[in-house]
């Protein structure tokens, strides 16, 4: 025992004759260790023979290379000859099949589009901005679907509507039509109901029309109201509030004067408003219209929403205005050329 203990003693220095019988005998890790972390280096020391283990002032071992021993040198391997796990090796690219087709489009968005989208989109540059005359002309242009398509505006305004003073809420008169058939219902009693079906609405009624709304009844696109009906049409709120049928002052849906708000409808007066992200969805005609009619409706648009422009509005008013089909890409317009032809063709 004695001697073992003198040989686990001496592991930190180089191993001597005297010890080398009781290694052979199977006595080869000691029973006590100077430190946990001198562990690992210990067993080191004892893998490579070449290395000298060395104690340093707090008991860890420290390996000491011999001096005669130089590094090996790759001068004739090229720099870029990598493996792709941190070491030297060639680099492997998987074999990939050429795409065909949609898969071969750069951009990802146009790989889910139809045949008939990526054949239109051909006519137009994404990328500049037309003068309205050319807008409308492309426009009808890349409306080749099986029906009739509507044409549609969008204008992104620099207003936040969560703010009062920058919502914007109004109406517009076409000049030329919607190109479309509106269904009107008036809700009035007494002697308006007479003038509304004189007027041409579709359904007239009071309190019987409340209760066929609120049993779900839904069968109109407007809804009129006289003011005198507005307390008890107030429990339609939640119901069609959400559909954006509630009649409204701003709407120029609630009227005293129930004849002509029905013709203006009947015209092609039509509602607008900015969505909470600042943006302007207006309809403003149909695409078998004449160029002619198409721009006018269109400048209509334009006036209202520069006329109606809300107290809170500050900086740039308009940042973007796009025209385009029901299912067609978008036009981009150029907001200077737009409203200076806006401003002739007021004059």
């Amino acid at each position: 025992m004695a001697t073992a203990a003198a040989c686990a003693s001496s592991l930190l220095a180089p191993p001597s004759a005297s010890c080398a019988g009781t290694a052979a005998s199977g006595a080869l890790f000691p029973t006590s260790v100077p430190s946990l972390r001198a562990y690992p280096r210990l067993l080191l020391a004892f893998r490579r023979p070449a290395a000298a283990a060395v104690a340093d002032p707090q008991g860890a071992a420290v390996l000491e290379e011999e001096d005669d021993e130089t590094p090996v040198q790759f001068d004739d391997v090229d720099d870029d000859y990598e493996d792709g796990y941190g070491g030297r090796g060639p680099a492997f690219t998987a074999p990939t099949r050429p795409r065909t087709g949609k898969a071969a489009l750069p951009l990802k968005r146009d790989r889910t589009r139809s045949k008939r989208y990526l054949e239109i989109q051909k006519l137009r540059e994404s990328k500049k901005e037309y003068d309205v005359p050319m807008a409308i002309s492309l426009m009808k242009q890349v409306a080749n679907t099986r029906f009739v398509e509507s044409a549609e505006a969008h204008f992104r305004m620099n207003l936040d509507p969560k703010y009062n003073d920058q919502q914007l809420r109004a109406t517009v008169n076409l000049p030329k039509g919607t190109g479309q058939t509106v269904k009107i219902a008036v809700l009035t009693q007494g002697e308006k109901i007479d003038e509304a079906r004189a007027a041409g609405a579709d359904i007239v009624g009071s309190d019987d029309l409340i209760e066929q709304i609120k049993g779900g009844f839904m069968e109109f696109d407007k809804l009129i109201a006289s003011p005198d009906m507005m307390p008890k049409g107030a429990s339609l709120g939640k119901i069609l509030g959400p559909r954006g049928l509630m009649p409204n002052p701003k709407a120029g849906t609630v009227s005293p004067n129930i004849t002509q708000a029905i013709d203006e409808f009947k015209k092609g007066k039509v509602e607008f408003r900015v969505d909470k992200t600042g943006i302007a969805h207006i309809p403003f005609g149909k695409v078998n219209f004449p160029e002619e009619d198409l721009i006018a409706n269109f400048m209509a648009v334009v006036r209202s929403i520069e006329r109606n422009k809300p107290s809170g509005a500050k900086g740039i008013y308009w940042k973007t205005a796009y025209v385009c089909s029901s299912m067609g890409p978008s036009i981009k317009l150029n907001i200077k050329e737009m409203l200076d032809y806006g401003a002739d063709s007021s004059n």
